[in-house]
């Protein structure tokens, strides 16, 4: 069974799936099926599907020819196992095509069109924006929860610019300017931001290199360099440390990126930074997300990537005794097997 989406939580605390049966939620490490009760829901096809890390809350989106129209996005309450509340944009917009989820806002987006809710409680719509033509939905969002600070990052109206969105600060009579940056001569392929909003990443449809910019002063702070081939951009993503950004393309190789934030505290630590990856991991495979696993007493940083072929790959990676940064034999497993296996383990039988 093949996977139509992939999505890591802004906590990078676990991720889901999406596939032609419907759902799936798991921790992402250790890796464990975190559905309520082992029951998966008979929701249809799933095309885009979100969660809030540990909460119960799930947003989706139906597959063409699913069982909700395309430009609906249902939020699937797991403890009740149902769900809990429809949202419907204007049908002249067209079809849904990103949805992005935090503790405080639900962002939707169709081709031409940005739609801000509060969120989870009492779910209303504050804001409604035009965009740039965007039928992909390229998009990014982040959440800090000592803060509840929330941005969104989207491409702008001028090619090659990413637009970055205070969410907080938006209310149903009027928006502040976002901060328009301009990365790319060319169209915007991938955004990443990290969790507090203080740096974004892009890459264009070249796909040759990544930018990463503070999103505050709208300052390049690094340039870095996939390859010189030209290459088309799947995922991008920040650990939640802010220390490393890993990418994937359709080359078949992960490449991990040394960074650090522009605060000047965070320059005190050692951290590798330079215009090529400090890793590079052979994956031939279709990457529909990337996570980070944290470092622990029993385990070194994680790089994880979920796949369209229903495959988890953990790359545990650290320093050798010459400094080199490298990746330890990966932990594997065939998400859908093992979601099933976990409930027949779990499920008692009389």
């Amino acid at each position: 069974m093949s996977v139509a989406h992939a999505s890591v939580a802004l906590e990078h605390t676990g991720f889901a799936i999406g596939t032609e049966n419907g759902f799936k939620l798991f921790q992402l490490h250790p890796l464990h099926f975190r559905m309520y009760k082992n029951f998966v829901p008979d929701v249809g096809p799933v095309r885009i599907v979100k969660h809030m890390g540990l909460s119960n809350r799930v947003v989706y989106v139906s597959a063409l020819g699913g069982k909700f129209a395309q430009n609906n996005v249902l939020i699937f309450d797991m403890e009740f196992n149902r769900n809990k509340t429809e949202i419907t944009t204007p049908s002249r917009y067209g079809a849904v095509t990103n949805v992005h989820v935090s503790h405080n806002r639900l962002v939707v987006f169709t081709a031409n069109r940005m739609f801000v809710y509060e969120f989870p409680e009492n779910i209303k719509q504050i804001r409604a924006e035009d965009i740039r033509n965007n039928p992909r939905g390229i998009s990014a969002m982040s959440y800090e929860p000592s803060t509840s600070a929330c941005y969104i990052a989207y491409p702008g109206f001028d090619t090659g610019t990413v637009q970055i969105m205070n969410l907080n600060t938006l209310t149903t009579r009027e928006s502040k300017s976002p901060v328009v940056i301009k990365a790319h001569e060319t169209e915007i392929a991938q955004v990443a931001l990290n969790c507090q909003g203080t740096l974004v990443a892009t890459g264009s449809t070249k796909g040759t290199v990544i930018r990463v910019f503070d999103a505050r002063t709208k300052g390049l702070l690094y340039e870095l360099r996939r390859g010189t081939v030209p290459a088309h951009l799947a995922c991008l993503a920040f650990s939640p440390c802010s220390c490393y950004l890993a990418l994937a393309s359709d080359k078949g190789t992960l490449h991990l990126f040394g960074i650090r934030d522009a605060e000047p505290q965070k320059k005190k630590g050692l951290i590798d930074v330079g215009t090529s990856s400090i890793l590079k991991i052979q994956l031939d495979r279709k990457v529909l997300a990337l996570g980070f696993s944290k470092q622990t007493a029993k385990s070194f940083h994680g790089l994880v990537a979920i796949c369209s072929d229903a495959t988890y790959w953990r790359y545990h990676f650290s320093k050798d005794s010459n400094g080199k940064y490298i990746a330890m034999q990966p932990y594997f497993e065939q998400l859908i097997d093992f979601a099933d296996e976990a409930s027949f383990f779990r499920i008692p039988t009389e």
